[in-house]
């Protein structure tokens, strides 16, 4: 997996530490396109995908089209039904509460800009501040548009439109100026926007964006960029693993994994490193027995010297 934009470093310990992340979240996501273009750099035209542009995979397609708003209450149930798992009950989605907006299954609202204005191939220096834009101005239009106004403490999801930048693939990426998928902070929000984003009576301090999916081969350009494949789709990647992996930093689940330098700490046995993409991301790996028990979830078993313990 490619860095992603996490702006923190975490210092772990062994210690009795424990973040209480228990109860119900409610998630609002907002769904954004972009205008319309063919830039080479960029997977798709700007809007979202209706009807698969490529279909190679059959009924094995992971996260096939129409990608509306059905299908992100299904991407909701799919991360809530993963952490209601883990955690034993304790933390999960309120799915009553939670909205996908606009209200239409097939709308979403639209951006200024072309996708590859908001992550310009090698301008590292102002990637930052186009990710915080792109997000900024998502809320504001769904403000603007709709009267959009979350609760403080309601977990925002800008969804766009298009594929994420966060997988190392065997070969070239032909489209570098997708958009990786982005936890936005309140360091990112102040130094960039000045402030937390307010609108009306409600402050947004953290949100995440997030691709409509993780899958190539439902673009056109999968014809020329899995050419070469004889099995291009053992190369999909569902969104499951993403989502959870963005909404475990959006609660305060530690990175497992070297931010600054990319190493990977724990690998595939953890959420919170490289196991949010097991089973093509569509069966992440559990947060690991240090964060279950730092989230809450899990009390250890104390094992002193001279103790018998019996492993199941």
């Amino acid at each position: 997996m490619k860095r992603l934009y996490i702006l923190f470093i975490v210092l772990m310990t062994c210690s009795t530490v424990s973040a209480q992340i228990i109860g119900d979240r409610v998630v609002k996501i907002i769904r954004v396109s972009f205008q319309e273009d063919d830039a080479d750099g960029t997977t798709g035209n700007g809007d979202f995908l209706y009807t698969a542009e490529y279909d190679t995979c059959g009924n094995y397609a992971v996260d096939p089209a129409p990608h509306d708003k059905t299908y992100f209450i299904s991407q909701l149930k799919a991360v809530d039904n993963y952490f209601r798992n883990v955690s034993y009950g304790k933390f999960g989605i309120n799915l009553d509460n939670s909205r996908v907006y606009p209200d239409d299954n097939q709308s979403s609202y639209m951006l200024s800009n072309t996708m590859d204005s908001y992550h310009p191939y090698g301008e590292d220096d102002i990637y930052e501040q186009r990710l915080t834009e792109l997000f900024t101005e998502a809320v504001e239009l769904a403000y603007s548009t709709d009267g959009f106004e979350p609760s403080n403490d309601d977990l925002i999801v800008v969804i766009h439109a298009g594929i994420g930048q966060d997988f190392s693939l065997p070969f070239l990426d032909p489209t570098p100026e997708d958009i990786p998928s982005t936890y936005v902070d309140v360091d990112m929000l102040q130094t960039y926007n000045n402030d937390p984003i307010t609108i009306g009576n409600s402050t947004v301090e953290h949100g995440i964006i997030l691709p409509e999916t993780q899958n190539h081969l439902l673009y056109d350009i999968a014809e020329s960029m899995f050419a070469g494949s004889a099995t291009p789709c053992e190369y999909q990647f569902g969104l499951t693993g993403t989502f959870a992996l963005m909404m475990g930093f959006a609660v305060g689940l530690p990175p497992l994994w070297d931010t600054e330098s990319g190493q990977s700490g724990i690998g595939v046995f953890g959420l919170m490193d490289q196991g949010s993409n097991n089973g093509r991301g569509m069966v992440p790996a559990p947060p690991d027995a240090w964060t279950r028990k730092y989230a809450g979830w899990e009390e250890p078993a104390v094992v002193k010297p001279g103790t018998h313990v019996q492993l199941a």
